[in-house]
């Protein structure tokens, strides 16, 4: 009697210990999208996207561009900027020029947002000097030629804390197409390889997230 319970209590444990296995075997493969390869590509351009948001969580609170050329580049084959990022880039370069690139084009963004930041605080220390809120002419003064006004800059370095949930990578030679959720937006984002290391050459906003 007592070698039958013995058995029956094996056989529970490994049944048990099997249906486990299976269970965390599942779990591991549905973190992964399968339209994510399993290479070292794949390892690399996600290495990249990851690196570039901690660059520029860093830069919304320093405006320090000096790392942009790391991870972004200007490249034909991340396409042509739209016409409001090469607007941009022409009225912060002062270069009339439609051969902008990515790389380009983040360098004056942070520059068009460190001077518009730079300036709203100017403006809101002197309104607090005098014990009042911005004037709507202040406010106005914030907007540029083309109506653009930019964010005040990030409070502080934290780092980038975005979930970054990568659907699809697709490696075509030295070009890969990059779909991915970074929570407030899905992004479509085109990358290329030069000298053996991958850079972000463009990126399209496919779906913004209510």
């Amino acid at each position: 009697m007592r070698m039958r319970r013995r058995r029956m209590l094996f056989l529970t444990i490994t049944l048990v210990t099997l249906l486990a296995a299976a269970g965390v075997l599942l779990r591991s493969q549905t973190k992964a999208s399968p339209g994510v390869p399993n290479t070292p590509n794949s390892e690399s351009i996600q290495a990249t996207i990851r690196e570039a948001y901690e660059i520029e969580a860093h830069a919304a609170h320093t405006f320090d561009t000096t790392k942009f050329a790391s991870v972004f580049i200007n490249d034909p084959r991340g396409g042509e900027l739209s016409p409001g990022c090469l607007r941009l880039v022409q009225d912060v370069t002062g270069n009339t020029s439609n051969a902008a690139g990515y790389l380009d084009y983040k360098v004056a963004y942070f520059s068009f947002w460190e001077r518009g930041a730079l300036q709203l605080e100017e403006l809101r220390a002197k309104a607090d000097r005098e014990g009042r809120a911005l004037t709507q002419e202040e406010q106005m003064s914030l907007m540029d030629s083309s109506g653009r006004s930019a964010a005040p800059r990030s409070p502080e370095e934290l780092g980038s804390q975005t979930e970054i949930r990568f659907q699809s990578i697709i490696i075509d030679d030295d070009t890969a197409t990059v779909v991915f959720d970074d929570g407030p937006r899905t992004n479509k984002m085109t990358l290329v390889r030069a000298e053996g290391k991958w850079y972000i050459a463009g990126n399209q906003v496919l779906r913004v997230h209510p």
